[in-house]
């Protein structure tokens, strides 16, 4: 090893966990919802947590017939990323202590989504 410090090569693991409140798609080229002045209508799905109804029918007895339920999307995953740290007073990722580093309402998301941490 020459006597100064040259670089060092940092490797970390990751965690992403998340959830959609709403999340939504539009198809702005679907021809079979006709609209008077722009040709087309686009379709639109909307993701989030409610309870579906049918958009027309009804029970017998004239209540809200439902047809399920929609929850929310989440997601999950993790990999590796690695970086060459060049000298100087501090690199990247020196830390004194502990060092995961989480973000605010990660372990109260962990803990809705039933995640192992």
């Amino acid at each position: 090893m020459p006597p100064h410090w040259i670089f060092t090569v940092n490797v970390w693991t990751y965690e992403i966990v998340g959830k959609y409140e709403e999340f939504t798609i539009i198809d702005n080229n679907n021809e079979v919802i006709p609209e008077p002045y722009f040709g087309h209508k686009g379709q639109r799905y909307v993701r989030q947590d409610e309870y579906i109804k049918h958009p027309s029918r009804k029970n017998e007895d004239g209540s809200t017939l439902w047809l399920g339920d929609n929850t929310q999307m989440t997601f999950h995953f993790s990999g590796y990323s690695a970086t060459v740290v060049g000298p100087g007073p501090k690199g990247v990722g020196d830390k004194i202590g502990n060092s995961a580093e989480k973000s605010a309402g990660y372990d109260e998301l962990i803990s809705e989504l039933g995640a192992e941490t």
